[in-house]
This record gives structure tokens, sequence and C-alpha cells, in this order.
């Protein structure tokens, strides 16, 4: 099931009561003022995983704005008036023109409060709202015409508060709110017919609070809300069957208030903005994706490609995502951890088989094992990698009992050998490690790989080892060594600017993928300081969408708490940049064209 990565999110504005909506291409966001019924737009330029936005413009006054946006560049916009003693709710239509809208006039429509509005490129418009009075919800049907609206009749179809709705270009409508008197959201599924809807039964389907909702034309769905608690906003993904939805898992992706999001059509644009402290904005983007399923989906297209050319996301200090807050530097396990896109694991090992960092301890390494035994069981046709390493007090029996316990559980998935007229293992095609299913890739750090040999166990070097010549697989990983997020993000650039490709003490060994550490280097409290780097990962890799000058670029991604700068997203924009793919989602399935 495809699932959203929005992550944290960067600032863009000031004010409150935000909304936005997005097309392919193009993101319209709209917001009150701190303190008066000044409401101003923003036009954004979509850039891959971010927004390049446009400065503020006033365009009206009123309360609680909505905006919804058709690939004609066709823009309603909804509000509440500013005399909050009348009730009435207004409509203005505009077409994006560059850097800018040309609205129409300021239109009453109905009485009301909380409107929020979706329009289709059949100019077909769906607005809801709760009544002035009462927790009912009423709905109207619309179609533009010019610079106006021609609405059919308002028609009560629940009751609740904070409605949200979306439509396609197929005439379905799906709407969310929040029950009137507990913290339950509900959603409905409709079908346009006239200037009416028919709807289906209303339906439970999280906790929480102000949700806002998205449709694709593939009737996939995506959702934003805030939890009723402390906890912050949780996004989720699902997919229409007829009147109902199946919803994937909620995840957190920020904190903040009353979050809005939008999709486009294709579903491979979608965006969120929200309210944060001090009367701050801000936004993510992202794309649907089947995150568990990343390299599988992409196979009959990158099927050519060697290990040394891919993408992957991944962990740093991987299985500390169980103990104490102290050490934690993920908070998804390994099963949690691939179906989220993660590909390559740092797992570091003790002499009792206990995943630790210095005197913190993780999990055992059986209960790792058995994570990712149950993504393989699953069927998963991806490669992942796990780099073994530290081996604290550790022995030939540790050793020998970490062999065993591999073997048990992911012995049907180990690649053991390298193909005829190939010697390094970043040289192997994507098809070649996958011909046959998933796969995963064992890398030993030192020579335990080296003195008890097995098939299956291959040996690791970093970039800067004394003897490079001996592994498998070469990576430059150089940390930061710093809390400093400026002086982390110029010294990873600068090394990956550098990197030509070799290793330091070896020039003849080829270092073959490079790993840009994108980590701060706390003592403790890892996750506040994770917050700051993942925030800002997106808008730098966008600046970097080319191979330096020796032709080599970024293979890993690696972070804590990794799920939080949509990694599989970026991913997948570095991987069709650096290798001049032609990639388009449809659906389940990607199409690419490789000429």
């Amino acid at each position: 099931m495809k699932t959203i990565q929005f992550g944290l999110a960067e600032n863009y504005d000031s004010g409150r009561n935000c909304d936005v909506a997005t097309n392919a291409l193009k993101a319209v966001e709209v917001h009150n003022s701190e303190a008066s019924s000044k409401m101003w737009y923003h036009i954004g330029t979509v850039n891959g995983a971010t927004v390049n936005w446009g400065n503020s413009k006033s365009y009206s006054n009123g309360y609680n704005p909505s905006i919804a946006i058709n690939d004609g560049n066709t823009v309603v916009e909804v509000h509440e008036t500013s005399n909050v003693f009348t009730n009435t709710m207004y409509y203005k239509v505009g077409n994006l023109n560059g850097s800018s809208i040309d609205w129409g006039s300021d239109h009453s429509y109905d009485s009301g409060k909380q409107p929020s509005v979706a329009i289709n490129n059949n100019g077909t418009v769906v607005e809801v709202h709760k009544s002035q009075s009462y927790n009912d919800l009423y709905y109207r049907v619309g179609k533009i015409d010019g610079t106006k609206i021609k609405w059919g009749n308002s028609h009560k179809y629940d009751s609740g508060v904070t409605p949200s709705v979306s439509i396609n270009n197929n005439g379905i409508v799906v709407e969310v709110h929040k029950s009137q008197t507990y913290a339950s959201l509900y959603y409905r599924v409709g079908q346009i017919d006239g200037n009416s809807i028919k709807w289906g039964s209303s339906h439970k389907y999280q906790s929480g609070v102000k949700p806002s909702i998205g449709i694709t034309d593939n009737g996939d769905v995506i959702e934003v809300h805030e939890s009723e608690g402390l906890t912050g906003l949780w996004q989720l993904a699902g997919r229409i069957n007829e009147t109902e939805i199946s919803w994937g898992s909620s995840s957190n992706f920020d904190s903040g208030s009353t979050p809005k999001t939008d999709t486009s059509f294709d579903g491979n644009t979608s965006i969120q903005v929200h309210e944060g402290s001090l009367y701050k904005l801000w936004y993510s983007n992202s794309r649907l994706m089947d995150t568990a399923n990343f390299i599988g989906n992409l196979l009959p297209f990158i099927s050519n490609l060697p290990l040394k050319k891919m993408v992957f996301p991944a962990t740093h200090d991987t299985g500390m995502y169980a103990g104490g807050l102290a050490g934690r530097t993920q908070d998804l396990n390994l099963y949690e951890q691939l179906s989220s896109g993660a590909r390559y694991f740092d797992l570091r090992l003790d002499g009792n088989l206990n995943i630790r960092h210095g005197i913190v301890y993780g999990p055992k390494l059986k209960s790792v094992l058995e994570s990712i035994k149950q993504f393989y069981d699953e069927g998963h046709k991806e490669l992942s990698i796990l780099k073994f390493s530290h081996f604290d007090n550790f022995s030939e029996s540790s050793y020998s009992k970490m062999r065993n316990d591999i073997n048990k559980y992911l012995g049907p998935w180990l690649f053991k050998e390298l193909p005829k007229g190939v010697n390094r293992l970043a040289d192997i095609t994507m098809g070649t490690y996958l011909n046959s299913g998933g796969k995963i890739l064992i890398v030993v750090d030192g020579d335990w790989a080296i003195n008890y040999p097995e098939t299956g166990y291959w040996v690791y070097r970093d970039w800067d080892s004394k003897t490079p010549e001996k592994g498998d697989l070469t990576v430059y990983d150089e940390y930061s060594d710093t809390t400093d997020l400026n002086k982390m993000i110029n010294g990873q650039l600068t090394d990956l600017k550098k990197f030509n490709g070799k290793c330091d003490n070896n020039s003849q060994v080829p270092c073959d993928l490079f790993l840009l550490s994108w980590t701060l280097t706390p003592i403790t409290a890892v996750w506040e300081y994770s917050k700051s780097a993942n925030r800002v990962l997106g808008d730098e890799m966008m600046q970097h969408l080319t191979p330096n000058s020796y032709g080599y670029f970024t293979n890993l991604l690696y972070l804590d708490y990794f799920q939080y700068a949509r990694p599989a997203f970026i991913a997948s924009i570095l991987l069709k940049s650096y290798n001049n793919l032609k990639i388009v989602e449809q659906d389940t399935f990607v199409f690419a064209d490789n000429n």
C-alpha cells in the first residue's frame, strides 16, 4: 500500500488559519495575518523535495480561508466574512498567472463557518461548511462560470465540526470531519450527481481533531490531523473502495496545530502546511509512495544499474530504537524501517549479541533479525545491506553465534556469490541481485569474515582503512562530530564535492559508495538535534542533483530518526536525477524511459 512521508517541515511565513492546494507543478497557500482579518496568498513552484515560495500578497479580508486549484491553474477560494456578527461566507475565483493570481470579486454564497473547498479539471466545485449556530454540516456543488460559480442548493449531510473536502476528475468526493462531541474523526465517500452528491455512510477512522484530506484520480487519499493530546501532527494514506476507504497506519510527522493538506490528481505532488508557535507557518512536500517496495517497483527500469549507482535511505545506529531515550537514535524497529524505505543498516554488536552504542544497550540481535525476517517473509523484492561493526568484547564464539542466528533467520535471502566476471559487490547490477527475489547483503567490519570465512559474509572497509584491498565493499563514511548544523552541512557537502571514488590509503582500490552522514553528534538527546538536520535535508539535496566533478554522488542518506527526513522520497528524486532516468509513477506501478 502507498504511504505518505511529510517529515519535519520548514518555516515559510508567519500568520494563522493557513490552507494549501497543489497541482503537479504549483502550490497555492492562503492564511490570515497574525492579528487581523487581512488574508494573504503565496504561489510556490514545486522543486523536487522543496517548494520555492514567492512573496506573500494580500488579496481580501475575512477569516478561515480555504483554497483549491486544478491542473488548468483555476483557483477557487472561500472564507468567512470579516464581520463576525453576520456569519456570511464568500468565494473568489481566480487564475494563476505567473507569480500572482488574477482574482475576481468576492461573492457571498451562504451562511456558515469553517468552509472548505475543492475543484477538479472539469470546473466542478464542492464546498463544505458547518452551520453558523449548530454542529450541522452542509455541502454545495457548483460549476465555474468565468469568475463566478453557479451553485446548486445547500444540503445537510452530517453532524460535526471542522470539515474538509476533496474531489477528483472522476467526480469522486471524499470528506472528513471531527465528531461534534468527541475527538473522533469520520469520513464519507460520495459521487457527484448533478448539483448533489450521492454519499456513502459515515465511518469513524481515527482519533484526533482538525482533519484535512486530499484525493487522486486513482482513488488514493492522504489525510493529516492534529492529535487530541500533545503528540503533534499525524499523517496517513488510504485507498477508496466504493464508498469505503482502506487505511494504512497513521504516523507522527511533526509538532504543531491545524494541519492542512492537498495532493495533485496524479499523486506525484503532495503538500501540507500547519501552524506552529509564535504564529510561524510551516510546510513540507512529498508524494504518495509504496516505500515498502521502493526498489522492487523501479526494478524493470534500474535493473542494469550497479549498486554503486543507487541511492538508499540509511539508518545510523540502526538498532538503537529500544532502551532509554539517552542513547536512542531511531524510533522504528527493523521491520518498520524497511517498510518505510530504509535499505542500509548500521548494526553494532557486543559479545553477548546485544545491539549497543557505547554503554547504552538496545535490543538483542535475535529481535532485530526477527523483524527483518518478517519483512522478507512478505515477499518484498528489495535489496538491503546489513553492516555489522564495533564488536565490543567479541570472540570467535560470539562471531559463530552471530552467523548461526543470521543463517537461521535470514539464510534464504543472503547474497552469497559474485557473478562471473564481476570482482566487487558495488559493480553487481540490481537486476542480478534481485533476479530471484529479495536479497540481503551482509558486510562485516574488521577481519572476522576473513579469519572465519563463510559464503554470504562479505568484508567491509571504510574508505580510510589501512587495508582497503581486503574489502568486498568500501564506503566513504566520515561523521560530522559536531552539534553545529551549519558545520555539519558544510563539512558533509565539502566531502561530497571532493569525493573521487578512491580509498585514502590505496588509490588503486575503489571507494564504492559515498555515505552522507547527515547526523549531529550530541552526547545525549539525539532526537532534539536530529530535527534540525532532518528538516533541511530535502532543501539541501535539491541543490545537489548532479554528480560531482569526478562523476560521483551520494549513495547513502545516513540519518537519525530517519523517517522524519522523507528519505525514500528524496532518494527517489536523487536516483532519477543522478542517472538521468525519466520516471513517472502511476497507480502502484512505475514507468520509466532510460533513453
